[in-house]
């Protein structure tokens, strides 16, 4: 495509881990786009074979693994299959997220928020932290012997301000922050920039709760005047993975400037 041309994606590796559906499925279809080498980690094998259906389309290099981020023999075992039939890997997205689920009559600064169980709490650690960190330690070898790498992290507004959701989500995503932050001092002499995303609301299958009327309101108090769109993320995904990037350790608010009310 066009308008990823200068982004030196041709031939690259990239995992997308969570690109069963939403940002991650984006994501990778727009780095099938790009002439990428497409990774996808989930799950849900049923999902990725659909995600895997459409990347094909653009590249003819699409391997569909599942992998449960938050369990490092999984992690460490999806990625050798990688090294296996690829021999490297250039571009890590880290997606793969999780979100409390709201039964009827639940608000998460209402009924749920002084209701989480450990295991529950714990959970978002598990996946948004831990799951990071192994994934990241499993691939980053792999980018030190090639002397490139691109992590980018998906993580979230509520990680800054700490609003619209439970508190171990939040704390969860501002752990996220700040890990990005570390990896990206430890390996930038490696040539490998650590950056990460965080989106305001954005229309995916996690949002299954949310009312329309919580749509409406999102988008009336956003500058840009609608909710974001899985591709809106996955594009500034593609910036940080770009090949020619004098940017690391930094954490972009995606929010169409809600923010800013």
């Amino acid at each position: 495509m066009v308008q990823y041309k200068e982004y030196g994606f041709e031939g690259k590796v990239a995992i997308i881990t969570g690109a069963g559906s939403g940002i991650g499925e984006a994501t990778a279809i727009e780095l099938a786009k790009g002439g990428a080498k497409v990774v996808l980690f989930g799950r849900t094998v049923g999902k990725l074979e659909k995600v895997k259906a459409e990347c094909l389309k653009y590249s003819n290099d699409v391997l569909a693994l599942a992998c449960d981020v938050s369990d490092i023999t999984s992690v460490e075992t999806s990625v050798a299959e990688v090294i296996k039939a690829y021999g490297r890997i250039d571009i890590l997205v880290n997606n793969a997220g999780i979100e409390s689920r709201l039964e009827p009559g639940e608000t998460f600064f209402g009924t749920l928020f002084d209701k989480l169980d450990e295991e529950t709490y714990m959970k978002f650690f598990k996946v948004h932290d831990y799951g990071h960190y192994i994934m990241n330690l499993a691939v980053i070898p792999h980018m030190q012997k090639n002397h490139f790498g691109r992590i980018v992290n998906t993580t979230s507004v509520t990680g800054i301000h700490g609003n619209y959701s439970t508190p171990a989500y939040t704390a969860s995503k501002a752990g996220a922050i700040c890990q990005t932050k570390a990896f990206a001092m430890k390996y930038g002499r490696d040539n490998i920039t650590v950056n990460a995303i965080a989106p305001g609301m954005v229309d995916t299958p996690m949002k299954i709760d949310a009312t329309p009327r919580e749509f409406e309101i999102v988008a009336n108090k956003t500058p840009l005047g609608r909710v974001a769109e899985s591709i809106d993320m996955a594009r500034v995904i593609l910036f940080f993975a770009q090949e020619n990037l004098f940017v690391t350790g930094q954490c972009l608010t995606c929010d169409g400037g809600s923010d800013l009310a």
